[in-house]
């Protein structure tokens, strides 16, 4: 597999969907200790929960190098999701810079139901650019 070290600004990653089965979103739930979702209608899916299974799914091409600090996020949710739904994510490195031995990326984050966005997003990461180049 190869790390996001590998990518270059522009890079398109493959769309990947995913189900928010109730097993997986019970899992979620129970492991953030979110009291708050279980006092509201159990059928909808914590916004963060949809976050969580975008970013596994985008680590699934292309993982993370040693040392990767994660450097700052941003996040929209435009439409409620809710259990059993299919979702697709789609990603792209937006911004890719290297200064003193480390590497800056901006990653974009789009995820969708069909045609309809639920949620947009883009995080930053940084990463020492000799030990990316070792892995």
């Amino acid at each position: 597999m190869t790390t996001l070290a590998a990518l270059e600004k522009g890079y398109d990653f493959p769309p990947v969907s995913f189900d928010l089965g109730d097993e997986w979103v019970d899992a979620y739930v129970a492991s953030v200790e979110d009291e708050a979702t279980g006092a509201l209608d159990g059928a909808f899916v914590p916004p963060m929960a949809v976050a969580a299974l975008a970013i596994r799914a985008l680590l699934e091409h292309a993982s993370l190098p040693p040392g990767t600090l994660h450097a700052g996020q941003e996040l929209g949710f435009t439409a409620p999701v809710r259990r059993g739904e299919a979702l697709t994510v789609a990603a792209r490195i937006a911004s890719r810079g290297e200064r003193a031995g480390w590497a800056l990326m901006g990653v974009e984050l789009a995820v969708a139901r069909g045609g309809e966005a639920v949620m947009t997003g883009r995080a930053t990461i940084s990463f020492p650019l000799a030990e990316a180049a070792a892995a």
